[in-house]
């Protein structure tokens, strides 16, 4: 029923934005697609995973990839891990076709129609969601007759994407931690407490042309590591209470709140930049809270600013924390070749695949046996002290859409009540936990 419900609604998504913060630069669908496409090939569909067997070179035919592109840097990225799937795998075609828009709310409309692609991207975000809904195909039977490997996952990653029913619905593609990326020609030494950040922040206020010496999200998407650091929380560990309305949360979310209150903190857009990569890059700010995907973007864009990674600054905790964001290759439920879907799926987020993936720079390695790709030491420690930045809850898209669509309330109408942006977050977090 509650599929029912969903896909009602899809229509109404296509028009309707999820509210949620990018968490890297906005897509593009500029570049060529990065695999051959073939989609006239005849489809063989070859051995079943649910016989006692499952030989992935006895399948031939074609497999429809989509996913995001959220910028040319990972475009190129996929284009070279593809790129070697044809050797190992030279009877099935890959007929890459990229989302551009709301990615969420186009793929409803596609299983909706039942025009699912046969591989494609989940975010965390809302992966609990789709697994309830019955979006996403189990892929234990086709773990069993492949004998393919998922120990060496990071159970961080792998968990997100495991149903209620103890079942796995999807593989981690890759994963990324969150890190304060500064301006070398303006901090020689980077903060390490909160307290650290604020008095450097202070002081290169309207120094150097920094008007505000940080970039910042209005949403969860980054502000969940302020809150984290500050004691501050969304549930407890355990998922099944709300504590975004606790005095510690309630503290954390004004902390948050007064960076931009008192000008040290901006959105990316209201200094006329498109994400806080582009504010960095533009030497607009000397902070900006971001992940892996930063460093092709600067490398490409912006190679005369100088920058390094620090980890997030502790803040009252008093232990360091971060947030971690992941997304799976999953098969949808109503997929016509699964089984070729299968195949590129376990290439892709194999050792081999993935490790071509990650040599992009774009992302973390998801599994423990592919190498940290150089420049990524001090993200990929950030691992041991990460909570997961989405995919902890069912309903964290309304979530985070509630606190953001308050939280830029207060800001556009400088009241600057985090109050208000706790009262909204606490009435989503209550609904998601009651369904």
């Amino acid at each position: 029923m509650r599929r029912l419900l969903v896909l009602a609604t899809a229509a109404m998504l296509v028009a309707v934005a999820c509210g949620g913060a990018n968490t890297s630069p906005s897509p593009d669908t500029s570049a060529a697609p990065p695999a051959s496409v073939d989609p006239g090939a005849s489809i063989d569909p070859g051995a079943s995973a649910t016989a006692s067997g499952f030989d992935p070179t006895a399948i031939s035919g074609t497999a429809q990839l989509s996913g995001w592109r959220s910028s040319p840097e990972e475009g190129e990225a996929l284009t070279q891990a593809l790129l070697g799937f044809p050797t190992e795998y030279p009877n099935i075609a890959v007929d890459y076709k990229p989302i551009a828009g709301d990615y969420r709310a186009v793929m409803i409309t596609k299983i909706a129609s039942g025009e699912v692609p046969d591989l494609f991207y989940v975010n965390a975000e809302y992966a609990g969601d789709w697994i309830e809904e019955g979006f996403l195909a189990p892929l234990d039977d086709y773990i069993a007759a492949s004998g393919f490997d998922t120990s060496q996952f990071f159970d961080g990653y792998a968990s997100t994407f495991k149903g209620k029913d103890g079942k796995t619905y999807g593989f981690p593609k890759d994963g990324n931690t969150i890190g304060m990326a500064y301006n070398t020609a303006l901090v020689s030494t980077p903060p390490t407490t909160m307290d650290e950040l604020l008095a450097q922040a202070t002081a290169l206020k309207g120094t150097e042309g920094i008007d505000t010496p940080i970039c910042l999200n209005p949403g969860l998407d980054r502000g969940l590591a302020f809150l984290y650091a500050q004691g501050g929380s969304i549930v407890s560990e355990d998922g099944a209470t709300e504590q975004i309305s606790t005095p510690e949360s309630a503290a954390a979310v004004q902390f948050y709140m007064d960076l931009f209150k008192d000008g040290l903190g901006k959105t990316a857009g209201d200094m006329g930049s498109g994400w806080c990569g582009e504010a960095l890059g533009k030497g607009q700010v000397a902070f900006a809270f971001e992940g892996g995907w930063l460093d092709p973007f600067m490398t490409s864009t912006f190679p005369d600013t100088k920058y390094a990674w620090a980890q997030i600054p502790t803040g009252s905790s008093g232990s360091p924390v971060t947030i971690s964001y992941t997304v799976s290759y999953s098969i949808g439920a109503d997929s016509v070749n699964k089984d070729q879907a299968f195949v590129l799926l376990t290439y892709l987020a194999g050792p081999t695949g993935m490790e071509k993936w990650t040599a992009g720079g774009v992302a973390l390695p998801s599994r423990k046996d592919v190498p940290i790709p150089a420049g990524k030491d001090v993200l990929a420690a950030s691992s041991e002290f990460a909570r997961p930045g989405s995919g902890f809850m069912t309903g964290y898209v309304d979530v985070q859409k509630a606190f953001q669509d308050t939280f830029i309330a207060q800001i556009q109408a400088g009241t600057f009540d985090g109050a208000a942006v706790v009262a909204a977050t606490k009435t989503a977090v209550d609904a998601a936990l009651s369904q």
